[in-house]
């Protein structure tokens, strides 16, 4: 009877083959690898250069975050004259200093006069005011190449109208600075507020 119940537990084994097919390389449909490593397969990535810890939408680009870096000269000036004043050395310091810490800016200085005098007078009078803003800021430090100047002369107007307190709000130097500074959100993780505290 021992040799009857080993032969019956034997012989379904015997049917098996006693050499196995080697194993086969499994492929996947698709190519799920996420080079970039931002958590979207690089064959739906629309970005593949995603930042580490960027935050990325369902094509895998990171969203912008834009700071907007804003400065504005305003210098006025007496009838018939492109001096100066001292109480508007403290403009030429700071836009010196706003410009000294965003060294990729350029500067439009633009001149404006009042309506009294003939339009060539006025002009030229709006080239010299703004021309003695440039040189201004040059001293201070900003290089040439980042000042342009235009004179407008009586053609735009800050307010309308034949008052000397009118006039003397139109004689001036207008320069405005933007700047949009772009970069990517990044993704928040539990060292996130260290970070934010370190800066």
């Amino acid at each position: 009877m021992k040799l009857w119940m080993i032969l019956v537990l034997i012989l379904p084994l015997s049917a098996c083959s006693l050499t196995a097919e080697p194993e086969q390389e499994t492929r996947g449909l698709f190519d799920l690898t996420d080079l970039d490593r931002d958590g979207v397969i690089s064959a739906r990535d629309a970005c593949l250069d995603s930042i580490a810890q960027a935050e990325v939408d369902n094509e895998g680009c990171g969203e912008k975050k834009y700071q907007t870096l804003k400065q504005d000269v305003i210098i006025l000036f007496d009838h018939d004259k492109s001096i100066i004043k001292p109480q508007y050395q403290a403009e030429i310091n700071n836009m010196t200093s706003f410009m000294t810490q965003h060294p990729d800016l350029k500067l439009l200085l633009e001149g404006h006069a009042s309506k009294v005098g003939t339009e060539p007078y006025n002009l030229a009078l709006s080239k010299r005011r703004a021309e003695v803003v440039r040189q201004a800021l040059i001293d201070a430090g900003i290089e040439e190449r980042r000042l342009e100047i235009i004179g407008y002369g009586a053609t735009h107007p800050l307010l309308m109208g034949e008052s000397e307190q009118i006039a003397a709000a139109n004689r001036r130097v207008v320069g405005a600075l933007t700047s949009m500074e772009e970069g990517d959100k990044t993704r928040w993780n539990v060292y996130s507020v260290e970070q934010a505290r370190a800066d």
